[in-house]
C-alpha cells in the first residue's frame, strides 16, 4: 500500500539528521534566504478524555487531559519534501484513576513528570492539491493501578496515521479526524488551521480466563501551523 504513496509522502528524518541539517543551515541566513524556501512545522493538540475497565471483579475509572507540540521543519526534495523532526513537548500530562477492588478503593495520580504521551508525526501525504498530516499520540498503558491485565489507552491519530489499525476512526462521534492544510497555505507566509472531534468507544476484550469491560471517550483540538521562510 505504501508504494503507491511514494511521490506522495514525505518521509520524517531520523533523530540524527535534523541535528546535520540544523547545523548546515546555521552555515549563514543568506545560504536560506538565497536558497528554496523551507517551512517552520507546528502541530499542537490538547486532549481530555476519560476510561472505564471492569476486570475480574475490579472497577478502574480514570480521567486524563495532555497537551503537547509537536515542532519541526520541511523543505523541497525535489517533486516532494523532507520532514525534519525538532522537538515534541507536553507541557500538560495529568491523569486521575480510581480503582474500586474487592477490598478496598484506591485513587491514583500520575502527573508530568511521569511517564507521559507523545505525539508523533509520521508522514505528509500529499492528496490532490491539500497536505494530509498522518501523526498519532503513543498512549500508555491502563490501569495506573495493579491489575493482572493491562489495556493501552487509545489517543488522537489522524485519519490518514497508516497505524490506524485499532479502528479508530470508526468511533468518531463528532467531527473529522483528517488534519489537511490546502496547498495555498505553502505559498502564504503564514498558515494555520484548527480541527477537533470527539471520539467514544465500549467494547468487550475476550481471553482465556474471561473478559474484560473497557470503554473510553475524548474530545480533541488540533493546530496545525506552516510559517514559510
Amino acid at each position: 500500500m505504501r508504494k503507491g504513496f511514494r511521490r506522495a509522502v514525505w518521509p520524517v528524518v531520523g533523530s540524527a539528521l535534523p541535528v546535520l541539517w540544523l547545523l548546515a543551515a546555521s552555515g549563514g541566513a543568506t545560504r536560506l534566504h538565497s536558497g528554496p524556501p523551507w517551512w517552520e512545522v507546528r502541530i499542537d493538540l490538547a486532549v481530555r478524555g476519560e476510561y472505564t475497565i471492569k476486570d475480574f471483579g475490579a472497577t478502574f475509572a480514570g480521567e486524563f487531559a495532555c497537551r503537547t507540540r509537536w515542532h519541526g521543519s520541511m523543505e523541497p526534495d525535489g517533486p516532494d519534501f523532507l520532514l525534519y523532526h525538532t522537538t515534541t513537548d507536553v507541557p500538560e500530562w495529568e491523569i486521575v484513576e480510581k480503582a474500586a477492588l474487592p477490598n478496598a478503593t484506591r485513587i491514583v495520580t500520575q502527573k508530568a513528570d511521569a511517564q507521559k504521551p507523545r505525539l508523533r508525526v509520521n508522514f505528509i501525504i500529499r492528496q490532490g492539491g491539500d497536505l494530509r498530516f498522518d501523526f498519532e499520540v503513543d498512549g500508555i498503558r491502563i490501569p495506573l493501578s495493579d491489575s493482572p491485565e493491562k489495556f493501552e489507552l487509545i489517543l488522537p491519530r489522524s485519519k490518514e496515521c497508516f497505524g490506524e489499525g485499532t479502528g479508530y476512526g470508526d468511533s468518531i462521534s463528532k467531527g473529522n479526524n483528517l488534519v489537511s492544510i490546502g496547498a495555498e497555505g505553502l505559498e502564504s507566509g503564514h498558515a494555520e488551521k484548527s480541527f477537533s472531534w470527539e471520539w467514544k468507544r465500549q467494547h468487550w476484550i475476550v481471553r482465556e480466563k474471561g473478559a474484560a469491560f473497557v470503554a473510553g471517550s475524548h474530545k480533541v483540538t488540533v493546530t496545525v501551523t506552516l510559517i514559510r521562510h
